[in-house]
């Protein structure tokens, strides 16, 4: 006589098979290494200003403690988050990956977090929590920070103009994955950026807006010599790099020409006129530029005194 199955048999097994399937899919989650395109990878993809911080480098180049002295440190929303979670970025962060898209803001970060207090502090605010994603108000009107933890080491952040902005922030995989170098910071951008001259920090007109006629553009900043840990009261050099991807090598070549031709009208310019740009000056960043073209890329790079970075941190370069 055949056995038969009955229905309940039939449903304790698929129940059983579902949850076999969830603890799989959330061991591989829990056991998944974040590095920096796996981050990156996170955050919307199209339309959008892409950045990633190794907060590591930045700690051994010193440039952690230039950025925490800076009014960068001082936004009215990280404050208010900093003093009420316990959440201390020079102990507790590793890395920052975001994406600037329309105004709004998402990032994938990895460090150390402790859910119970981050999401107190959400309802502490005003917000709410549920399904493990807390959304609370912005010190913005009209504007909501959301966040929940992508793994106990990976916190998924947004601050938008939509509550329901951190559905924007999850694990996925995009056609041309990024290539991020070890640097301490690495910014990715698209060619609209620079189609408004209006738009572009002031001074930089001549050698931003030639990136528009790239297809993407990439910069990291980093130590110029790596591994060197920075001593206090000693001013350590950087270097800042540019990858910039054309449609052909003859583009690539018009592109070079263009950035050539900005830098040594700069240098020109400031011999007619006897200057000598100070290290903490712009304008002594620019003129160091050097270009290279590798069929449809133009590579560069720019040697930074230490001296420009704390006036960039601290709003006074020129």
């Amino acid at each position: 006589m055949k056995a038969r199955i009955k229905p309940w048999q039939l449903a304790i097994a698929l129940i059983g098979v579902c949850i076999a399937i969830i603890a799989a899919l959330e061991w591989q989650q829990s056991t998944k290494i974040y590095d920096p395109a796996t981050l990156l990878q996170c955050l919307p993809q199209d339309r959008s200003v892409h950045m990633y911080l190794d907060v590591d480098t930045l700690r051994s180049s010193g440039l952690l403690d230039l950025v925490a002295g800076s009014k960068a440190s001082e936004e009215a929303d990280y404050r208010r988050f900093v003093d009420s979670t316990g959440f201390d970025y020079r102990l507790d962060l590793d890395a920052v990956a975001a994406a600037f898209n329309g105004g709004n803001t998402y990032f994938a970060i990895r460090g150390h977090f402790e859910w119970d207090r981050l999401s107190s502090y959400a309802l502490a605010q005003g917000g709410r929590c549920r399904n493990a994603i807390c959304v609370m108000p912005a010190a913005e009107p009209h504007r909501f920070i959301s966040f929940y933890l992508l793994k106990p080491d990976v916190l998924a952040l947004a601050v938008s103009s939509d509550e329901g902005g951190i559905y924007m922030v999850a694990p996925a995989k995009w056609a041309h994955p990024p290539q991020v170098p070890a640097a301490a910071l690495w910014i990715s951008t698209p060619a609209y950026v620079y189609l408004d001259p209006a738009a572009l920090p002031e001074g930089t007109h001549a050698f931003l807006s030639p990136l528009a006629a790239a297809q993407n553009t990439t910069f990291s900043l980093g130590p110029a010599s790596p591994g060197k840990v920075a001593m206090p009261g000693i001013d350590q050099g950087y270097v800042l790099r540019m990858e910039a991807k054309c449609g052909s090598a003859q583009d690539a070549a018009g592109l070079s020409h263009r950035l050539d031709a900005a830098t040594d009208l700069l240098r020109k310019m400031l011999t007619r006129d006897k200057q000598t740009p100070h290290p903490g000056d712009l304008a002594s960043v620019l003129v160091g530029g050097r270009f290279e073209v590798q069929q449809e890329r133009v590579i560069a790079a720019w040697p930074i005194d230490g001296r420009f970075v704390q006036s960039i941190l601290a709003g006074k370069a020129d």
